[in-house]
């Protein structure tokens, strides 16, 4: 596989114009399981894909599982135990001073990155819900909106998607996002009804390419969502009967007095096989690639709609399929920018302090995820649009990615003094120059390098200045002779190698 492929365009036009699909999205699989070697390799693939970056503990935890299934179960269940943060002091009420408004909410971004570094695979499926039901502080304002936003999805993250979609309409947030609190009737705004079913339950089309609802279903759904209003004070939504329209409607073909609650049981069961395939797209999009393979989405439908849309059940699937660890997926993903960011610390097991929480919530604006504030309704392009994915890494986001890797290496800005010892120690056998570099590359890339690759970056780096006229054995006795009596500059030297790993194309990928 082109470890630099990201780097190109994804697809060549065939003699017929059309283009080639990926190796992954090619391939015949569903989610049968997973039956080659449990290795580190493996055990690591599973923790960055759940994870923010894969932290040595949570690695060594998942290989000593013995299995992907027993290892994605384990994670799976931390995700559904793990209690929720602390909410701050002021989340029960909204404030009318701007300035202490931002500053709350900067406060809220920070907090969720600490979470996000310390609560695996909770935040990852908190985050990709947000993605999923996307909102944007930028248009509802209130930072206490947010703590309520994101303190719903944490709720319901690891469980299933129907208490996700029954009660995202009814957050402040949301309702201000979409402008549902705008919609009463005789004055109908369409905008959170398109949605629902646009982004949020089906889709347009199901995976046929029949269209899964009309303009008058938007109409009618719209009609049955009326009545919802935002109580700013005390950060809560409330039900209005006078602005709602309790007259007969007509959704999917069937007649009713519907209202919200009556609408998101509709879509269950008029739709519920294409609100499966939707959602299994999502999950593979996440979790796998962003351009789908029909075979094992069509499979991770069929799990949803087998166990009433349990998202974990789903995951425990995936997560243990021959599929999830195929060459062809490993390493073919870019890193998310959170991924990228918080995942540097956890690689190197840093603990964030609030001024690297503070760097990686401005760093986030300028390389395009920062949280709580995503682009457009349809959450961040870089996760599951087929033809955008690569919206992550630009000519002008590469410096930025690969710079605030080497600052957390180098010990600069914010960043702590490094000692990559530790890490070493964990690893690998400090004393031998070239097994820790291909150690370290085994922790730090998705995507091996070769011996001679590996090699060859110990030379430039931990073995800098020896003279090419001495034997193998006798450059392993140099760097023995610094590890021993010279460990400062040990340290030095490290982190060169570290740092010219973070700076590989390869890095990029997860």
């Amino acid at each position: 596989m082109d470890r630099r492929a990201f780097l190109t365009r994804p697809t060549a036009p065939t003699p017929r114009g059309r283009p080639t699909p990926p190796r992954h999205a090619a391939l015949a699989a569903d989610l049968a399981p997973y039956a080659g070697p449990w290795t580190a390799a493996q055990a690591t693939h599973l923790v960055r894909r759940t994870h923010f970056g894969a932290s040595r503990p949570d690695v060594v935890a998942a290989l000593v599982a013995g299995s992907p299934a027993v290892a994605a179960g384990a994670i799976l269940d931390a995700a559904a135990q793990r209690p929720l943060p602390d909410e701050p002091r002021w989340a029960g009420s909204t404030t009318s001073d701007g300035g202490t408004n931002i500053q709350r909410f900067y406060e809220w971004q920070r907090a969720w990155v600490a979470e996000m570094a310390a609560g695996g695979l909770r935040e990852k499926l908190a985050l990709l819900w947000h993605d999923h039901f996307a909102t944007a502080q930028a248009v509802y304002s209130h930072a206490a909106f947010a703590v309520d936003y994101l303190t719903f999805l944490r709720e319901r993250a690891v469980g299933p998607f129907r208490p996700l979609l029954e009660g995202i309409g009814k957050r402040p947030a949301m309702l201000r996002f979409l402008n549902n609190d705008q919609n009463r009737a005789g004055d109908l705004n369409e905008n959170y009804a398109r949605e629902i079913l646009e982004l949020f339950s089906m889709g347009i089309t199901g995976p046929d390419g029949a269209p899964n609802y009309t303009q008058d279903d938007v109409v009618e759904a719209a009609r049955a969502l009326t009545g919802w209003t935002v109580d700013a004070p005390r950060v809560r939504s409330q039900f209005r009967a006078e602005r709602h329209d309790a007259g007969p409607k007509t959704i999917f073909g069937r007649t009713g007095g519907w209202d919200h609650d009556d609408l998101v049981d509709l879509i269950f069961q008029e739709r519920g096989s294409a609100v499966a395939h939707f959602v299994a797209g999502k999950l593979y999009a996440w979790f796998v690639h962003p351009v789908a393979n029909a075979g094992v989405v069509a499979a991770l439908a069929d799990v949803l709609q087998q166990t009433a849309f349990d998202v974990p059940a789903a995951l425990r699937a995936l997560f243990a399929s021959a599929h999830f660890y195929d060459p062809a997926v490993v390493g073919a993903r870019l890193k998310t920018p959170m991924e990228l960011m918080v995942g540097i610390g956890r690689e190197l097991g840093l603990t964030p302090s609030q001024a690297v929480l503070e760097t990686f919530r401005e760093t986030s604006q300028s390389i395009g995820q920062e949280v709580l504030n995503p682009p457009s309704v349809e959450g961040w392009p870089g996760y599951d649009d087929p033809l955008e994915y690569r919206a992550w890494v630009t000519t002008g986001t590469i410096v930025e990615r690969r710079g605030i890797a080497e600052a957390a290496v180098f010990g600069d800005g914010p960043f702590p003094t490094y000692d990559p010892l530790p890490l070493v120690e964990q690893v690998s056998d400090r004393f031998d120059p070239y097994r820790l570099t291909r150690d370290l590359a085994a922790h730090l890339l998705a995507v091996p390098l070769s011996e001679a690759d590996a090699d060859a970056l110990a030379e430039q780096t931990v073995l800098d200045g020896v003279p090419t006229s001495y034997t193998r054995g006798e450059r392993q006795g140099f760097w023995v002779e610094i590890v021993v009596s010279a460990e400062d500059a040990a340290r030095d030297r490290l982190r060169q190698l570290l740092a010219a790993l973070v700076n590989l194309p390869e890095y990029q990928l997860v």
